[in-house]
């Protein structure tokens, strides 16, 4: 996996478990673009999925505190 590619996914992973959703909007779609200029449409649409799941966080963030409430 190319440089930019792993600290991408590592500064992901630091904001999910922060909760910066749009820390997490903004990564997810510079990944994706790296993932599509490898070809490597499988691991796009994992990350496209991962930028939804974050944007919907912060439409509604009241369901997702509940949801990941201890």
């Amino acid at each position: 996996m190319p440089l930019q590619t792993e600290a991408l996914i590592e500064a992901i992973n630091v904001e999910l478990e922060a909760g910066n959703w749009s820390q997490v909007v903004a990564l997810t779609t510079e990944l994706y673009a790296c993932a599509v200029a490898v070809g490597d449409m499988q691991f796009a649409e994992l990350i496209q999925d991962l930028h939804w799941i974050a944007n919907d966080a912060l439409v509604h963030p009241i369901d997702v505190a509940v949801l990941v409430s201890p």
